[in-house]
């Protein structure tokens, strides 16, 4: 999605779908699909042979599973292929082998020069996420592409079509803010999406006065990202309050079929238990989750 001026092409010519075959998976693979369907993308299947789980499967039966592992990937890998042809969609397939599947995948997306990376995730939180990691996670910290993540709470299945009629576009007013609006917007623009805007201040000032300046500027600051073209189709939101918890509420509200948010890319590929907003939202939203990394 190149940026050009205020406006961004949105080009999609490259999709990466990373599966492990699981039903969350499945409807990554839909979403995938619809998407490369309308934009006439090029769509790549990934299923990474985790090889720290047959290092550890290794430690407890004689002999490696590593070869009935890339067995199994390979068939399960092109009975999705197989579905995909009959939908009339070509796809290729890739066969990943790596201890860290997420940096694999974000690997194999920047040497497709991938516009786009579609995951299902688990939303494992606590001592569960501490132990297993997050591979979504993994890949929204690191990925040079922006990611729709597909949750487990997802109530709307992807058909052929993608019904983007409702987009929620959350915003720190920080890190690349602009960028990431025009992206959204022309998502938004592509789809004939109603958008919303929202920038939700966690710990407001202790008097009045400061609080409402605080909202009249931020309320300033998010309408400056909207060109004036597209203001038929935006509603700006700023409020006070737990930022996952606000996103998700309005979300709910607005009937969103997707929001879209900034991530901060990390500097490791360790994952903390400890839940951040992108984590909370990914956990708890009921619509794909599509997150632009920046620095």
């Amino acid at each position: 999605m190149p940026v050009t001026g205020d406006e961004v092409a949105l080009t999609l010519d490259q999709i990466v779908v990373a599966t492990d075959f699981t039903p969350i998976s499945e409807m990554a693979v839909k979403y995938a699909a619809a998407l490369t369907k309308r934009f006439s993308s090029k769509l790549t299947v990934a299923n990474v042979v985790d090889l720290s789980v047959a290092t550890r499967s290794n430690e407890a039966v004689v002999g490696s599973p590593v070869d009935e592992m890339r067995k199994d990937s390979a068939e399960k890998v092109q009975n999705v292929l197989n579905d995909l042809k009959l939908a009339g969609i070509h796809a290729a397939r890739t066969a990943v082998e790596a201890h860290n599947p997420a940096a694999a995948v974000v690997r194999l997306a920047d040497e497709l020069r991938a516009n786009l990376l579609v995951t299902g995730t688990h939303s494992r939180t606590g001592l569960q996420k501490l132990i297993l990691g997050s591979f979504a996670e993994g890949v929204i910290h690191h990925a040079h592409c922006p990611v729709i993540s597909i949750g487990s709470n997802l109530k709307v299945s992807a058909g052929e079509d993608i019904p983007f009629r409702t987009i929620v576009f959350a915003t720190d007013l920080h890190h690349d803010s602009v960028q990431k609006a025009a992206m959204a917007l022309t998502f938004a623009k592509d789809s004939l999406a109603q958008i919303y805007m929202c920038h939700v201040i966690p710990h407001p000032p202790s008097d009045l006065s400061s609080s409402l300046d605080l909202q009249f500027r931020s309320e300033k600051e998010l309408s400056e990202l909207i060109p004036t073209a597209a203001y038929e189709w935006c509603e700006c939101t700023v409020e006070y309050g737990d930022v996952a918890e606000h996103i998700l509420q309005l979300a709910a509200k607005t009937g969103a079929d997707l929001i879209v948010l900034g991530a901060r890319r990390s500097s490791g590929w360790f994952t903390h238990p400890l839940q951040g907003t992108v984590a909370h939202v990914l956990s708890k939203a009921n619509c794909p989750v599509m997150t632009i990394c920046t620095a």
